[in-house]
């Protein structure tokens, strides 16, 4: 293991125990409570076994023991497959042994909503410094090392080869059903845990110890929740440091029921927004089901990486092909025409009803000439226009087959560009081949459509963004907790202005009289704007009026406004009227934060005015970001292009709204108890001219 960040828990002796004893230990090894005993012997575990069993003096050849007690030698994990209630008293007598792990099989813990019980075992645990794994889960296999810590049925199968993938699964039954069925289609794993409760020990915990790994190419988490997402996002920010890749599967995103929102920000940023907006900036794969767990251990222990997306396609079947070339495409892979020169070199190999292009086809006449294939698949993959190369086979079989076979792997073995094969062909006709593909480690697939996806996440993890920037120490000092609880719009934009963040000129008026005034200080024309901190949304009550370019037209919408606002809001308590001034010009956008509970104050960017809603065209990023993130954010809008000066209109000012947008980010994480934010429209000017926020909306905490 390499060097672990801070805070992360030396796991080695859970690991790489030493000993292992098995409290509940069957003599039927077949029972859960026998397995862990006869996985231990099947994987050939060189450490001391000590099954506990009061009832038994012999388990499997071994000395049994009535309970920790009396063990001969401490041991490094106890495993324990008791029934509920007796769980505490085990856990007591590893406490009181200092056993450095206990994995907890049994079930009847928080996930029967018995949470009383379960924080009673940690806190005893606690006391002797045994740290927990599970309870309700089904261990860990470090295969590596041929240390079996579970009662799995998947792992009587010999269909494990040893990899550089490691998995981590909250639940035990899926966690170890996908990890058979990856394994079976060859792929190879060098750890698999289950953490089932997480009462003490949990994901990222593990997580932080396989990215340490050097010998970790793939990082594969199925989650349903997390309690601290500051340390998930460290253990994100680890492997980006490392290099090491990460796939998630997570379940569980849709809210059974959403609370009241205030701000046009929150109603658009849900809990499945804040996941995603995590993986996009930590470069995170986002999968879906077992097969895409499958996929991505063979294309990552492929261990190469293409310099970009440029696909080669090389096959022996011209639908096929096509087949592969449109979801590469899809996927934004580029599958682009051969250079001529290539193809000039390619008809020497391909008939003339073959194609050299791309895909190349070298039709089904390979069969008659096997000797073909190598010649053309180093020639393309020699191409300085390909980055990788996907080999799509039909049911080349017998001798032709054997050929083929010998061949890519020849090619394979020398390439320094990654090559995925796709062989369509069932087991009883290529069952060697594929096998023998496996064994050397060429990633394999029985279908177009999964290889395409698998080489193109591929290629998203190469082309994955910069790690983003860190949260500062000292972000700056808070200046919300000397403002009121409920914000007007007049009290949030002090907020920003306080930030730096250019807003709207203005003035509060408490009479007609001040607003005249304020009118004739700022300049026709003017906004007028009812200040209520129950008034939120000012243009649905009514409460603002728009280019006032006069006395009268003050004095008429003055009354104006006070009347629509309380019969919409009759108990709404006013604080004024405020006089702002008009800006002209400019495309209208909108900066938001909303505080996630699990992972803090994230960022959104989007169009803005009237249509936020409706159009729902917003990036959304965890804040803090920088300009370099912002202006990502900004180009991956939809209505980006209002701002590039389209039909001839002046560019926007695009770099003031990237300064905007970090400048906000920078204010979520250092005001604790900003809740919402809503800065809604935010003008762009032309370029060179700024942005300004023209109206705000705040909803803040007591606390953070």
């Amino acid at each position: 293991m390499g060097n672990l960040p801070r805070k992360a828990p030396d796991l080695s002796r859970l690991l790489f125990p030493g000993s292992v004893a098995i409290v509940g230990a069957s003599e039927n090894l077949e029972s859960i409570s026998g397995r862990p005993v006869k996985l231990l012997q099947r994987f050939g575990f060189k450490g001391g076994i000590f099954p506990v069993n009061p009832n038994r003096r012999n388990i499997a050849g071994l000395d049994c023991y009535p309970d920790i007690d009396s063990l001969p030698v401490t041991p490094d994990v106890v495993l324990v497959g008791v029934r509920a209630a007796l769980v505490p008293e085990v856990i007591r007598q590893c406490a009181g042994r200092s056993v450095p792990f206990s994995i907890i099989f049994s079930s009847g813990f928080a996930e029967s909503e018995d949470d009383k019980a379960q924080n009673e075992i940690i806190k005893t645990a606690r006391r002797g410094g045994t740290r927990i794994l599970g309870p309700n889960c089904q261990g860990l296999v470090n295969f590596a090392s041929s240390v079996p810590l579970s009662f799995s049925a998947s792992l009587d199968s010999d269909s494990r080869p040893l990899g550089n993938v490691a998995y981590i699964s909250q639940s035990g039954a899926f966690g170890f059903a996908s990890f058979a069925m990856a394994a079976e289609s060859g792929v190879g794993f060098r750890y698999v845990v289950t953490t089932g409760n997480q009462a003490d020990l949990d994901l990222v915990d593990f997580g932080m110890t396989f990215v340490s790994d050097p010998d970790v190419d793939l990082l594969v988490l199925y989650m349903e929740g997390l309690s601290e997402g500051a340390r998930f996002i460290e253990m994100l920010r680890f492997a980006g440091e490392r290099g090491v890749p990460v796939a998630v599967l997570k379940v569980g995103r849709s809210p059974t029921g959403k609370a009241a929102v205030k701000s046009h920000t929150a109603a658009l940023t849900g809990e499945d927004e804040a996941w995603r907006a995590i993986f996009r900036q930590y470069g995170v794969m986002e999968i879906e089901d077992s097969d895409d767990i499958a996929d991505l251990g063979r294309i990552f222990g492929g261990r190469k990486i293409p310099r970009g997306r440029r696909l080669g396609v090389v096959t022996t079947s011209g639908g096929a092909g096509i087949i592969m070339a449109d979801r590469a495409w899809d996927l934004g892979l580029k599958v682009e025409p051969l250079p001529q020169d290539v193809q000039n070199s390619l008809e020497q190999f391909i008939p003339a009803f073959g194609s050299t292009s791309n895909p190349v086809d070298l039709t089904a006449q390979v069969i008659n000439d096997p000797e073909n294939f190598r010649s053309s698949l180093e020639m393309v993959l020699g191409c300085p226009e390909i980055d990788m190369v996907a080999v799509v086979l039909s049911m080349i079989t017998g001798e032709s087959g054997r050929i083929v076979t010998r061949e890519m792997i020849e090619v394979a073995r020398n390439a320094e560009k990654p090559i995925a094969c796709c062989w369509l062909i069932n087991r009883e006709q290529g069952g060697a081949f594929l096998d023998e593909i496996r064994s050397e480690n060429i990633p394999l697939f029985r279908s177009p459509k999964r290889c395409a996806w698998a080489m193109a996440k591929l290629y998203s993890w190469k082309d994955r963004p910069a790690l983003p920037m860190k949260a500062p120490e000292n972000p700056g000092g808070a200046l919300l907790p000397g403002m009121p609880l409920d914000l007007t719009e007049y009290d949030a934009k002090k907020l920003l202005a306080g930030w730096g963040i250019p807003v709207t000129r203005e003035i509060l008026a408490g009479s007609l009289e001040d607003a005249i005034s304020a009118a004739s200080e700022i300049g026709y024309p003017i906004a007028l704007k009812v200040v209520s901190p129950d008034i939120i949304h000012k243009t649905e009550a009514g409460a603002v009026a728009l280019r006032i370019k006069d006395d009268e037209e003050l004095r008429n919408a003055y009354g104006r406004l006070l009347e629509r606002s309380m019969k919409s809001v009759p108990q709404a308590r006013l604080r004024g009227m405020l006089v702002q001034e008009m800006v002209s010009g400019g495309v209208e956008f909108m900066i938001g934060v909303k505080r996630d509970p699990l992972f803090g104050p994230l960022v959104a960017v989007g169009l803005g005015g009237i249509y936020v809603e409706i159009l729902k065209d917003i990036s959304i990023c965890h804040a803090p970001v920088d300009r370099g993130e912002a202006l990502r954010m900004i180009s991956a809008l939809r209505g980006f292009p209002l701002l590039s000066g389209i039909r001839g209109k002046e560019p926007g000012d695009v770099e003031a709204l990237a300064e905007m947008v970090s400048e906000v980010s920078l204010m979520a994480v250092a005001e604790t108890t900003l809740a919402e934010l809503d800065i809604n429209p935010v003008f762009v000017l032309n370029k060179g001219k700024g942005v300004v926020a023209a109206d705000a909306v705040v909803i803040r905490t007591e606390a953070p």
